[in-house]
Formats: structure tokens, sequence, C-alpha cells
């Protein structure tokens, strides 16, 4: 498998939610997603059109950690190997402007 790191992942205005990368049309294997420690915004993980205050079209949220120790993370794996992760279908949002996520996926 081949791995590729996005690196931070920004969201410049809370409430917009942002694709974890517009170009990315490839399916993949894995998808994983991290808190950075030191950050203090929640990560909101879900569809395009997620609102993050009535949580719909999230379906997962990362806490933060603050004092930079373990940080959340969500791991999303393809165990059929069949279909894959359709990446351009997985959006983030955040509560502090500026702030992002950590973002990498595995693909065949």
């Amino acid at each position: 498998m081949t791995l590729t790191c996005l690196g931070k992942v920004t969201v410049p205005t809370p409430g917009t939610p942002v694709p974890i990368n517009p170009s990315i049309v490839a399916t993949a294997s894995i998808l994983a997603v991290q808190t950075i420690p030191g950050l203090t915004s929640k990560i909101y993980i879900g569809q395009q059109s997620m609102n993050k205050a009535t949580l719909a079209g999230v379906f997962r949220i990362l806490w933060p950690n603050p004092s930079g120790g373990i940080c959340d993370q969500f791991v999303l794996t393809d165990e059929s190997g069949v279909d894959g992760i359709r990446l351009a279908e997985y959006y983030i949002d955040v509560d502090v402007a500026g702030e992002g996520a950590l973002v990498g996926y595995w693909t065949e």
C-alpha cells in the first residue's frame, strides 16, 4: 500500500465544511484523521452538507487535547477491499477558525 500524508487540513471559517482534499478523486483502503496536539477545536467529520450545530450529516467528532498529550483520532478501513473509501465524500469542520486536522490515507 502507498501512504499519502496531506498534513494539516485547515478550516478557514467554522461552519463551512472543507473537503479533506478537493483534488482527490481516488478511493483509498484506509483513511486516518487526527486532532493536532496543542489545538483547541473539536474536529467534525461528515458530509459536505454537515451542520455541526445540529449534528446533521456529522458521523464523528474528535476532541482536542490542548495540553499536547494523546490526541483523538479516527481511522476508517475498507474491510472488503472491493468498494474503497471515496475520499471526495469526506469533509471536516471545526469550532475555531484556522484550526484543522492531520489527514492521511493509504491506496493499493
